[in-house]
């Protein structure tokens, strides 16, 4: 069950690169200029991705946020507010920014 307001990022959005960035911003006003689609020219070869896992029996709470790269274990529940950067191990309770356990669940 994933509640309402919760973002799933599988990407950084933009490079770590100033530069790179730099060019993000001279793409779009290009792009606002000549009535184009946002991001069509955006270069996203120098973005990291990485794919994100949701498992079986989850419950993620209001307003979550979960970054690229994170598995969720199996009937793990993410407190709601919830910035997840980091895998969250089956049947635990996590919480805060960033997400840590606050608890572990009786397997059924």
């Amino acid at each position: 069950m994933i509640a309402w307001g919760c973002l799933i990022y599988d990407h950084n959005s933009h490079s770590l690169d100033w530069q790179e960035r730099q060019r993000d911003i001279e793409r779009h006003y290009l792009e606002f200029k000549n009535n184009l689609k946002f991001g069509e020219t955006k270069d996203w070869s120098v973005v990291k991705s990485a794919p994100i896992h949701i498992c079986s029996k989850v419950w993620i709470g209001t307003d979550v946020k979960i970054l690229k790269g994170v598995t969720i274990g199996e009937g793990a529940i993410v407190g709601a507010g919830s910035v997840v950067t980091h895998d969250v191990e089956a049947w635990t309770v996590v919480g805060g920014n960033p997400a840590q356990i606050l608890r572990r669940l009786d397997r059924p």
